[in-house]
C-alpha cells in the first residue's frame, strides 16, 4: 500500500456488509480506504459540514448501510449508499437521544433489550427508541465518575460499566412507565486496579467472562462468582446536632436539657420555635466495606421525597428553618452491595409554636374576631340606619326642593302670563295720559297706571326671585353716593306714606357716602323693606330710616336701618323670617305676601358680603339694619354716574363698543345712559340736532334714538344718517310709544334696523343692541373668511353695497401697481381719510391699507387656485414685489404658505 503523509495513524477499522473499508485518521477523521491503492479518501472533503470531526474514536454500525462515528466532537451518522450525512447537533438539535453539542462520546453500546447506551464525558445516555424516552445516568446517580470508559452486558441481563476510577453494576427493572436503574460502585476495596480504565478496552468471553483493560493491566470478571452481601442492616442515630453544634445528654443548651438519654436510646426530641437548624448522624453498620454504605431518609411532614445518599460510612440528615410542628425522620441504609435493610431509625422531632401560635393563642383570635366581627356589625348597622335616616332626609329635602322649584316655575310662568296683558294695559294708557285734558279723568288714568306700574315691578321681582334661586344673579359694582341714591329710593314712597298718615323720616349723619355697591340690587332692598315697614305700619305710625358708618371686626359698613311702629314679628318667627315662602302666622287677609321678598334682601346683601338682622317685639313694631361693606372694589375706577351728565356722558373705555343715545326727556336718557354704561361706552344727544352732529364727529357703534323729539324728529335723523356715506354703516334702533303698524313701516323706510315700542322691558333692549353688534362682527368675519367678496353679503344698506363696490374696482383697477395706498383710495373714492377709517373699520374691521392688502392677498389665493403662475409671478401681479414679504402677509392671512396652499386647495 502507498501511504501518505500525516494519514498513517489509524484508530479504528470498520468494513461495511458491501465490503468497503472505513478508517478513522487522526486528527483527519474518516475516510474509506482502497486496499489495493493504499488511497484514503476523507469524508470531510465531499461533507465540509464534518470538518470539525477531527478526532473521531470508533465506529457504531446501525445497519447494514449506515454507521456512526463518534469521538471528541460529538457523533454524527452517514449513509453509506446515499452519501448522507446526519448531524444530531445541527439537523435535528432537539432531538433528546443525545446529549447535545461538543460533547465527547467515548462509547456506545447496543443491549439485548434493544436500548441504544451512550457513554459520554457526562455519564450514560440511555434511549429507548420504542418510547422515545431517554435516561441518564451519572454522578448525581450514584455514578463514582462521569467519565465512561466502556459498558458490556452480562449474561444475567446486568450491566457493568468502567470509568476513570473504577466498575459499577447497573440493574434494570422494567416498570410501568420505563425502567428503574440501581448502582452499585466497586474501586481498588473490592479487588480492581488502581488507575484509569482505557476507553473502548472491555470484552464479553465465550463462558460469560467480562475483561476491562486498563493502565494497570487487565481485571477479568466472572458475574457468576461474584459474592455479593446480603445482610440487611438497620441504621443507628450517632449524634445530633443544633445551630451546628453537637447536643449530649444531660447538657444544658439555652438553660434546659434537651437529651436525657444518649441519641441512640432517645425516641424523640422537643425543641422550641427559634431551635430550628438540626442535623441528624447515623451509622449503617456496615462492616464488610464502610466506604460503599448507602442512606435513605425522610422527614415526614417535611419532605415530599425520599433523599439517597452514598457516604463513606456516617450519614447525615440536615434541615434548616424547620417550621413549628411534628415531624419523623425514618432512616433505611444499604450495605456495598446495595442490600437494603428492612428495619429503619425513626426519631421523632417536635418543635414547639411560638405563644402566639399556640392553640390558646388561636382560640383568643377567635374570640377576638368574632368580637370585631359583632362590633363591626353594629357599626354598619348604625351607620346604615344612619344613611337610611341621611337619606329620608334628604328625600324630605328633595320633596321639598322639588315643591319650591314648582313654585318657581308657576311664579315664573304666571310673571311672563301677567306682563302681556299688563303691557297692553300700560302702553295705551300711557298715550291716552298724554292726550287728554281733562285733569280729572287724568288724575284717575294716573292712578291706574301707577297701580300697573307698582304690578308691574311685583311681577319683575318675581322674575328677580327666579333667577336668584339659579344662580344666575352676580354683582355689578358702581361708585356712587349711597345717600343720595337711598334719598331717591325713600323720595318714591313719600305719597304713599302721606297717604297713609304714616310719619316718614330720613336721618343721615353724612351728607356724603361714595361706596361701591350694585344700584339695582340695592334699590330692590330698599323699595321691599321700605313696602314691609309701611304695610304692616298704621295710620298715625311713623317709619324712620337711619344711615351711618359703623365698624364690626376691624372692618367698615354703612348701616341703613329701617324702623317702624307695625304689629311686630315674633321672636320665634325672627328665626325663619328670610327663608323663602316664610309666611307670618299674625298677616292679616289684607296684608299676606308672597314670602320671597325679604329672602331676596338677605340673599342681595349677602351677595355685598354684608348681612341683615332684625330687632322686633309684637304689637311696638321691628328694626331692619343693613349692613354694607364700605371697601367693597368694581373691577375698575368709573366716574360717579350722578356726576356722568356731561355733554358726551360716561368715561370712554377703548375695549367696548360705544353707543349713541338721543333722547329729549333727561331723566330717560339719564337713565338708559347709566343702564348701558355697564356694558358700553355711552353718547348722549338730547334733541335730533345734536345727535346727527354726534353721529358725524364720533362714529359711534350703534345709535339708540326716541322717535318723537324736538327739530328732526327719530324718523329725519335716521333718514339723514342712512343717507350719509360717512354714517351709513351704523345700525339704529327707534324707541317709541306709537304701536300702529304705520309707524312701524315709517321706521323701517327710513333705515331703522330695530323699531322697539315703549314701555319696554330692558332686557330686550338689551339683547337687541346684542344682536345687531354680533350681526356686524359676523359680517366681518365673513369678509375675512371669503376669498371672493360680495359686497352684499358684508353690508346692511345698497349706500354701503355701492361704496364697497366702487372700493373693489377701484383696487382691482390698481392691483398690480406696488404705490397704490389709502391715500390713492381716498382720493378716488372722494372722501377724506378721516371719514375713510371709520367707515372701513366699521365695515370690515380694518384699516384702508389693511383692506387693500387683503384683496390683494385674496386675489392671489384665486390665482394660486385657478393659474399655472409661479408663485413670485402671482407676488408681482397683485402688487406685491417682495417675495418675503408676500409669504409673510400670505400666511398671516390664510394660515398657510402659498406653496401649501396651492397643494390643497389646487383645482383637478
Amino acid at each position: 500500500m502507498t501511504l501518505y503523509p500525516n494519514q498513517n495513524i489509524s484508530r479504528a477499522v470498520y468494513e461495511d456488509p458491501d465490503g468497503r473499508f472505513w478508517v478513522i485518521v487522526d486528527n483527519e477523521g474518516v475516510g474509506e480506504l482502497d486496499v489495493h491503492s493504499g488511497e484514503i479518501a476523507m469524508l470531510r472533503d465531499r461533507h465540509p459540514e464534518i470538518a470539525f470531526h477531527k478526532l473521531d474514536y470508533d465506529f457504531y454500525p446501525v445497519d447494514d448501510h449506515i454507521f456512526a462515528a463518534y469521538g471528541e466532537n460529538g457523533i454524527y451518522y452517514y449513509n453509506t449508499r446515499t452519501d448522507k450525512v446526519f448531524i444530531p447537533e445541527t439537523d435535528d438539535p432537539g432531538n433528546p437521544k443525545f446529549a447535545g453539542a461538543d460533547i465527547r462520546y467515548y462509547c456506545i453500546f447496543k443491549d439485548t433489550r434493544g436500548l441504544e447506551w451512550f457513554g459520554t464525558e457526562q455519564g450514560i445516555r440511555i434511549w429507548d427508541d420504542s418510547k422515545k424516552k431517554a435516561y441518564i445516568i451519572n454522578a448525581g446517580n450514584g455514578l463514582s465518575n462521569n467519565s465512561i470508559s466502556a459498558i458490556l452486558e452480562d449474561d444475567r441481563g446486568e450491566y457493568w460499566v468502567s470509568t476513570v476510577n473504577g466498575i459499577a453494576k447497573i440493574e434494570m427493572k422494567e416498570t410501568t412507565g420505563g425502567y428503574d436503574f440501581s448502582l452499585v460502585n466497586y474501586s481498588t476495596n473490592d479487588g480492581l486496579q488502581s488507575g484509569k480504565f482505557y476507553d473502548r478496552s472491555s470484552l464479553k468471553a465465550c463462558n460469560g467472562d467480562l475483561y476491562f483493560g486498563g493502565h494497570h493491566g487487565v481485571n477479568r470478571l466472572n458475574p457468576g462468582n461474584v459474592h455479593y452481601n446480603k445482610r440487611k442492616n438497620k441504621p443507628l442515630f450517632t449524634a445530633f446536632r443544633l445551630y451546628n453544634r453537637q447536643i449530649r445528654e444531660n447538657v444544658e443548651y439555652n438553660g434546659r436539657i434537651i437529651l436525657e438519654k444518649p441519641i441512640n436510646n432517645t425516641a424523640g426530641i422537643r425543641l422550641n420555635h427559634s431551635e430550628n437548624f438540626i442535623a441528624f448522624e447515623f451509622a449503617g453498620l456496615n462492616y464488610v466495606n464502610p466506604s460503599h454504605t448507602y442512606y435513605r431518609y425522610k422527614l415526614e411532614n417535611y419532605d415530599l421525597e425520599w433523599n439517597e445518599i452514598l457516604t463513606s460510612g456516617v450519614g447525615t440528615a440536615s434541615y434548616t428553618g424547620l417550621p413549628p410542628g411534628k415531624y419523623k425522620l425514618i432512616v433505611y441504609t444499604a450495605n456495598n452491595d446495595r442490600v437494603w435493610g428492612d428495619e429503619a431509625a425513626e426519631m421523632s422531632v417536635v418543635i414547639t409554636p411560638p405563644f402566639w401560635a399556640t392553640v390558646y393563642a388561636y382560640v383568643f383570635y377567635t374570640v377576638l374576631l368574632v368580637a370585631v366581627l359583632f362590633f363591626l356589625f353594629i357599626f354598619l348597622q348604625k351607620r346604615k340606619k344612619k344613611k337610611q335616616s341621611l337619606r329620608e332626609a334628604r328625600e324630605r329635602e328633595k320633596r321639598k326642593e322639588e315643591l319650591d322649584q314648582m313654585k318657581f316655575r308657576f311664579f315664573t310662568n304666571i310673571s311672563h302670563e301677567f306682563r302681556t296683558p299688563l303691557t297692553l294695559i300700560m302702553t295705551p294708557l300711557s298715550t291716552l295720559i298724554r292726550q287728554l285734558n281733562d285733569e280729572t279723568l287724568k288724575q284717575k288714568l294716573t292712578s291706574i297706571y301707577r297701580n300697573a306700574e307698582n304690578m308691574l315691578s311685583l311681577i319683575n321681582q318675581l322674575l328677580d326671585f327666579r333667577k336668584l334661586e339659579m344662580g344666575g344673579e352676580k354683582l355689578k359694582l358702581s361708585f356712587d353716593d349711597f345717600i343720595r341714591f337711598s334719598g331717591y329710593v325713600y323720595a318714591s314712597f313719600k305719597e304713599i306714606a302721606a297717604n297713609k298718615s304714616i310719619s316718614f323720616d330720613f336721618d343721615n349723619r353724612e351728607l356724603q357716602l361714595f361706596i361701591w355697591f350694585d344700584k339695582e340690587k340695592m334699590r330692590k332692598i330698599l323699595n321691599n323693606l321700605y313696602s314691609n315697614a309701611l304695610k304692616f305700619t298704621p295710620a298715625e305710625g311713623y317709619v324712620t330710616t337711619g344711615i351711618y358708618l359703623t365698624e364690626e371686626n376691624g372692618r367698615q359698613f354703612v348701616k341703613f336701618t329701617v324702623t317702624d311702629t307695625g304689629c311686630g314679628i315674633s321672636e320665634k318667627e325672627q328665626q325663619t323670617i328670610f327663608e323663602r315662602f316664610f309666611q307670618s302666622e299674625n298677616n292679616a287677609p289684607d296684608k299676606v305676601g308672597s314670602g320671597i321678598g325679604l329672602h331676596m334682601v338677605k340673599e342681595y346683601i349677602e351677595l355685598h358680603e354684608g348681612k341683615i338682622t332684625v330687632n322686633s317685639k309684637p304689637g311696638e313694631g321691628s328694626t331692619f339694619s343693613v349692613y354694607i361693606p364700605a371697601d367693597l372694589k368694581g373691577k375698575e375706577d368709573v366716574t360717579p354716574l350722578s356726576r356722568a351728565s356731561e355733554e358726551n356722558g360716561m368715561q370712554q373705555k377703548p375695549d367696548r363698543k360705544t353707543l349713541l343715545i338721543v333722547e329729549d326727556n333727561a331723566e330717560f336718557r339719564h337713565f338708559l345712559a347709566e343702564q348701558l354704561s355697564q356694558q358700553f361706552n355711552v353718547l348722549e344727544a338730547p334733541d335730533g340736532k345734536e345727535g346727527e352732529e354726534t353721529a358725524k364727529r364720533k362714529y359711534p357703534d350703534l345709535i339708540i334714538s326716541d322717535l318723537m323729539m324736538p327739530g328732526p324728529d327719530g324718523l329725519e335723523l335716521c333718514r339723514r344718517l342712512k343717507n350719509d356715506i360717512q354714517t351709513s354703516h351704523i345700525p339704529i334702533i327707534l324707541l317709541t310709544a306709537r304701536l300702529s303698524d304705520k309707524a312701524k313701516i315709517e321706521s323701517y323706510k327710513a333705515g331703522a334696523d330695530s323699531y322697539i315700542a315703549k314701555p319696554f322691558n330692558f332686557e330686550v333692549l338689551q339683547t337687541r343692541i346684542e344682536m345687531l353688534i354680533e350681526q356686524q362682527e359676523k359680517r366681518r368675519k365673513l369678509f375675512h373668511k371669503a376669498i371672493d367678496v360680495q359686497p352684499g353679503s358684508i353690508t346692511t344698506t345698497s349706500l354701503d353695497e355701492e361704496f364697497i363696490k366702487k372700493t373693489l374696482q377701484l383696487i382691482e383697477r390698481n392691483i398690480s401697481n406696488p404705490d397704490y395706498s389709502n391715500d390713492d383710495l381716498s382720493r378716488d373714492l372722494g372722501m377724506s381719510r378721516s371719514c375713510l377709517y371709520p367707515k372701513f373699520q366699521s365695515i370690515t374691521g380694518q384699516t384702508p391699507n389693511h383692506f387693500i392688502r387683503s384683496i390683494r392677498l385674496k386675489h392671489a389665493a384665486q390665482l394660486l387656485q385657478a393659474s399655472q403662475h409661479t408663485v413670485s409671478e402671482i407676488s408681482w401681479k397683485v402688487g406685491i414685489n417682495d417675495i418675503k414679504y408676500f409669504n409673510k402677509y400670505f400666511k398671516e392671512e390664510f394660515g398657510v404658505t402659498p406653496t401649501q396652499y396651492r397643494k390643497g386647495n389646487t383645482n383637478t
